[in-house]
């Protein structure tokens, strides 16, 4: 079935007969061109994608809508997308936010980490980075009502789990809880992608968190900022 809301066109598909669980995914931009793009790419994945050109009729809806992820995009001439995580912070078990930005900058980074979002896609990105995003997604609020919840105790005196790393785990770790993502990671260390991936899986192992909030409020705990 397929509806349209002052500029937002939603489109519902039906459940095929399997009891495979329905992964709804949220695209918001106001660049019809983009959105479509985004909305293909989400959809040929398998995930069950509904469009909005507005993210104001988005944020207008939210209350009606099933649990999903949400992609948006920062800039847009309603509410931005760092507005729209914002609006649902509220609400961490039913959303998980990505923020896609092509005007890529560390404090809007730290800021959409620091409340929760899945992570900052930098424009143009990668269809797997993307993917592995969305999925992180739904890892998180798989886990939300689970024990991923509670942070590994606290050390004795003296020792810390940042201590358990490598350095360059540490550095790996480090940026990401400022909130950098795995390219510019990689650029400013002079390491693929993938090298960036391995060494902060390696280093969240290590801490005993297996998802990004997680690993976000166990640093400031280690820090001195919970």
């Amino acid at each position: 079935m397929t509806f349209s809301v002052s500029g937002t066109s939603v489109e519902k598909r039906e459940v095929a007969a399997s009891h495979a669980p329905v992964r709804r995914v949220y695209a918001i931009d106001d660049d019809v061109a983009v959105l479509q793009v985004l909305e293909i790419m989400l959809r040929q994945a398998g995930f069950d994608v509904y469009a909005f050109s507005s993210s104001v009729e988005f944020l207008r809806m939210s209350d009606q809508l099933p649990p999903g992820v949400v992609v948006t995009d920062q800039v847009m001439t309603q509410a931005e997308g760092i507005e729209v995580q914002r609006r649902l912070a509220n609400r961490p078990n039913h959303f998980r936010v990505i923020l896609v930005t092509a005007f890529p900058r560390t404090s809007l980074a730290v800021a959409a980490m620091k409340a929760g979002a899945v992570t900052v896609l930098d424009k143009p990105f990668e269809r797997s980075q993307l993917l592995e995003a969305v999925e992180e997604g739904f890892r998180q609020l798989n886990d939300s009502d689970e024990s991923d919840q509670t942070l590994p105790p606290v050390l004795p005196q003296g020792e810390t789990y940042l201590g358990r790393l490598s350095e360059r785990e540490r550095e790996v770790i480090q940026l990401v809880y400022e909130g950098a993502t795995n390219k510019s990671i990689g650029i400013r260390l002079g390491i693929s992608i993938k090298t960036v991936e391995k060494h902060r899986g390696k280093g969240m192992k290590k801490m005993h968190v297996s998802c990004l909030a997680n690993l976000i409020r166990l640093m400031d705990r280690e820090l001195g900022r919970a």
